[in-house]
C-alpha cells in the first residue's frame, strides 16, 4: 500500500489504461449496442406519411403539431469516447507520474496500458478504411472489367 501512495499518478495512470484497454475490447467483442438507424424505406415513409399530414391538415385549416423527437444517445459513441479518453488520461498521469520521478515501472505500466488502448483504436480505424478502400477498388474492378 505504501508503494501506491508514493506513486499517486502512476498509480491512477495504470488504473485508467487498464479500464480504457478493457472498455475497448468489451465494445469490440461484445458491441455494437446501440440499435441500427431506419432504413431507406422506413425514412421515406416516415417522410412522406408527414408531408401527407401537413398538407390534410393545411387543406383542413387546422395546425399541425411539430412533435418535438428527442435525439436518442449513441452508446457506441459514448464507449468509444470513453476508452480515448481514458487512455488520454492514463498518458498524461505516465507523463506527470515520470515528472515527479515515481518508480519506473509506474511510469511505464501507465504509459503502455494508456498507449495500448490508443493504438487499438487506431488499429480499429486503420482496418475500416483499409476496408473500405479494398472494397471500392473491388467494386471499381467488377465494372470495369465487364460484371463478370
Amino acid at each position: 500500500m505504501d508503494t501506491l501512495m508514493q506513486n499517486k499518478w502512476s498509480s491512477v495512470g495504470i488504473l485508467f489504461g487498464a479500464v480504457a484497454l478493457m472498455v475497448g475490447l468489451l465494445h469490440v467483442s461484445l458491441g455494437p449496442f446501440t440499435a441500427p438507424t431506419l432504413t431507406l424505406e422506413r425514412a421515406v415513409a416516415r417522410d412522406v406519411a408527414s408531408v401527407k399530414r401537413g398538407i390534410i391538415a393545411g387543406l383542413t385549416g387546422h395546425e399541425i403539431p411539430v412533435p418535438a423527437e428527442p435525439k436518442p444517445v449513441n452508446v457506441d459513441k459514448v464507449l468509444d469516447n470513453v476508452g480515448i479518453g481514458l487512455g488520454v488520461v492514463a498518458l498524461v498521469c505516465a507523463f506527470i507520474g515520470g515528472m515527479r520521478h515515481e518508480t519506473r515501472w509506474g511510469v511505464k505500466g501507465a504509459f503502455i496500458l494508456g498507449g495500448a488502448s490508443l493504438v487499438f483504436y487506431l488499429l480499429l480505424f486503420s482496418l475500416a478504411i483499409i476496408s473500405g478502400i479494398l472494397i471500392v477498388m473491388a467494386f471499381i474492378s467488377w465494372l470495369t472489367s465487364g460484371g463478370g
